[in-house]
């Protein structure tokens, strides 16, 4: 770096890490996932996929976070006898404050506002289900966890907890699949309920939150719900097949799944069906798809090294 611009006075050594923070942040959180949506081969890849999402929205905060924390360290040192500095000190230092405080209360909200909805719905569950024993045993799953729904729709949900879970199933769907398909059915709520899918989701919900609206965007959000589903059908072909996970998938189609809940026939159901056909592990694709991962963690740490 050189030229007399540069080289004035009043321009403090690494003046370019805020800016180039607010640009990586902006482009993660604006553009960025609009970009990475129309990568359509991430969904061969569900979980380093999620992975990708994730290092994606914590790239973001960290390069904004980092942005308007430079930006104030540097007007600091220029504020003395400065009143606009050091205004604008004030206001780089509020908004890194307010995205980090605006995280914390986002998982605190998210987290209670979750619990607490699955908590009135499972209390509802255990009033109108029943405990049958003519139901079909969830491996992995204690007895007790599963409801049954006098309910001639085909329904299939879970209700994610540390120990209160609970697996919903419908008469209808106890009477209108058989065999495999009801076996793909449960395989994807136990895959659920396992890899504890609503955490990642609820991760996905705060870190939305932590923006601001006018930056915010629903795109990581929305592909987190897709991919837990498709981990979930990955998990459940991997017990019976390819087939009956995608038979059961259109038996199930246009089944409610409450909001609080995750189930089978959740987003994408055209979509989840038809990368069913791929049984490839794409091995390549998913060591690249991390690596892109970690360099997008490590890029907002880079800049805020090297310059």
């Amino acid at each position: 770096m050189g030229g007399p611009l540069l080289d004035l006075p009043w321009l403090p050594s690494g003046w370019l890490v805020a800016p180039v923070l607010a640009g990586l942040a902006l482009v993660l959180v604006k553009p960025g996932p609009s970009w990475v949506r129309r990568w359509r081969f991430l969904h061969l890849v569900p979980r380093p996929a999620t992975v990708l999402w994730q290092a994606g929205t914590l790239s973001a905060l960290i390069a904004t976070v980092g942005a308007g924390g430079v930006a104030a360290w540097q007007l600091w040192h220029l504020g003395e006898g400065h009143p606009v500095v050091a205004v604008l000190m004030v206001a780089a230092a509020a908004f890194a404050l307010n995205v980090v405080v605006r995280l914390v209360w986002g998982v605190v909200v998210v987290t209670r506002q979750s619990t607490t909805r699955r908590i009135r719905h499972r209390r509802s569950v255990d009033l109108l289900a029943r405990v049958d024993a003519a139901a079909p045993t969830v491996r992995g799953i204690a007895a007790d966890r599963v409801r049954v729904l006098a309910e001639a729709m085909p329904m299939a949900y879970c209700l994610p907890g540390v120990r209160q879970s609970r697996l919903v199933v419908s008469t209808g769907t106890l009477e209108q699949l058989h065999g495999d398909e009801l076996e793909a059915v449960l395989a994807h709520e136990r895959a659920h309920l396992r890899a504890r899918h609503d955490v990642v989701l609820d991760w996905f919900a705060s870190v939305h939150r932590a923006f601001p609206h006018v930056v915010r965007s629903d795109v990581a959000l929305d592909e987190g719900r897709l991919l837990v589903e498709m981990l979930a059908d990955d998990a459940a072909r991997r017990e019976v097949g390819s087939v009956p996970v995608a038979r059961a998938l259109v038996r199930m189609a246009g089944s409610p799944v409450p909001t609080e809940a995750l189930g089978a026939a959740g987003p994408g159901l055209v979509e989840r069906v038809r990368r069913l056909s791929d049984d490839r592990e794409h091995r390549a694709l998913s060591v690249a798809v991390y690596a892109l991962a970690a360099v997008l963690v490590a890029s907002p740490v880079g800049i805020l090294v090297v310059l």
